[in-house]
């Protein structure tokens, strides 16, 4: 099962410095069309349109949607899909500004830079009347934070920020007494690794500290967050890097700070033969303060096919379709009836990590990263590179 999509999250420090300046830049991509359709739509597509020949194009991180499910679209339209990749946020938001790509459906938006996508004119309002399946979505998302309304996206997946470890090895009683301190404990030196994320690395060190703001602007307490990282270079050894999803399957690291997707990805894929799901286990902070994210989909400003691309995107809502998608890539589609207890009936997860499939609660009470001015994210990056210096 491929997880590409979350091995390359943590090389995008430096978004939030070529963003802070990127507005200027991305509004050369805006327009006037009456008709909401072609190169800068700024107004929806008119109801009623008939899709057109394709080929539809989406721009997506490698291997994060299900081939199956594309081909079951390709089928029932009649057209072909082609897929550009992008490493990281900001190589996709450089290439839709600067036109390096021309594509239909902008399939993993980040939440924490959309502002600025936004603001830029890179992506057109959505026509709700293609998207019939919308309702199927979490009430979470029905009006999030980052699009009040759904104007322009709408929700791919969703996932936490939490510790993935092989209870085989490692009691899970002391990870529930211990939190976040377990991965400052020098009893699981040398198998215990940190997200290699500047976000999620200041923010798990913010947490541990009883700090709830994700987003602070203080820089003493993001100084203090950078400080208590860097302690773990000598005590723990620690590993810096996205690779929880198989190293703790495998039982090469015992201890993952790491995202909720990924223990479920790794539960069917990346355990040694003869080893059942059962060894694997999952922390997300019990009173809920904790960090939860998610990717989204929208139609881009310039789409040539923007009514197949309001039906793929509508393809993707479909419960059925959803559960394909899930069944293949490990993350939670935000949809209505893919509770835990219907993916542990199914198998797509073991009753061990139920506490790894979000619902509305834990999404509503979840922390969220926001976008940061230029000079708090240097503040942040700054911190994180210290640490991954030493």
């Amino acid at each position: 099962m491929p997880i590409s999509r979350r091995r390359f999250i943590g090389q995008s420090a430096g978004l939030g410095v070529m963003l802070g300046m990127g507005v200027p830049i991305l509004q050369a991509c805006g327009g006037d069309d009456d008709d909401g359709g072609g190169e800068g739509a700024t107004d929806p597509i008119a109801d009623g349109l008939e899709p057109e020949a394709g080929p539809l194009r989406l721009f997506n991180y490698a291997d994060y949607v299900n081939p199956d499910v594309v081909a079951a679209f390709e089928e029932r339209y009649g057209v072909t899909v082609e897929i550009t990749t992008f490493d990281v946020d900001a190589e996709a938001i450089t290439k839709l500004a600067n036109g390096s790509v021309e594509v239909d459906v902008h399939h993993s938006c980040a939440p924490n830079s959309l502002d600025r996508v936004i603001a830029g004119g890179l992506l057109q309002p959505l026509n709700k009347t293609y998207l019939t399946n919308l309702t199927n979505v979490f009430d979470s998302f029905q009006d999030p934070w980052y699009d009040r309304g759904n104007v322009y996206t709408v929700p791919y997946t969703v996932y936490s920020s939490g510790i993935g470890y092989r209870a085989d090895m490692i009691d899970p009683a002391a990870i529930e007494e211990q939190g976040w301190d377990i991965l400052w404990n020098p009893e699981y030196k040398g198998v215990t690794s940190i997200l290699d994320d500047y976000r999620e690395g200041i923010a798990l060190a913010l947490l541990r500290r009883g700090i709830t703001d994700v987003n602070t602007t203080d820089p003493e307490v993001i100084a203090q967050a950078g400080a208590d990282l860097e302690e773990l270079t000598g005590l723990m050894n620690i590993k810096v890097n996205i690779e929880g999803y198989k190293d703790v399957p495998e039982g090469v690291t015992h201890l993952a700070h790491t995202w909720s997707g990924d223990m479920l990805a790794g539960a069917y894929s990346y355990l040694p033969e003869g080893t059942g799901p059962e060894v694997l286990g999952w922390w997300y902070p019990s009173d809920g303060v904790g960090v939860v994210g998610n990717d989204c989909m929208a139609v881009t400003a310039n789409a040539k096919n923007p009514v197949l691309a309001h039906l793929y995107i509508n393809h993707l809502l479909d419960t059925a379709v959803a559960e394909e998608n899930f069944s293949w890539n490990g993350y939670l589609p935000p949809i209505k009836g893919l509770d835990a207890d219907y993916l542990i009936e199914q198998e797509y997860a073991p009753e061990n990590l139920r506490a790894a499939v979000l619902t509305d609660e834990i999404i509503d009470q979840g922390l969220r990263y926001e976008p940061l001015e230029t000079e708090v994210d240097q503040l942040w990056e700054s911190a994180w590179s210290k640490f991954t210096a030493g």
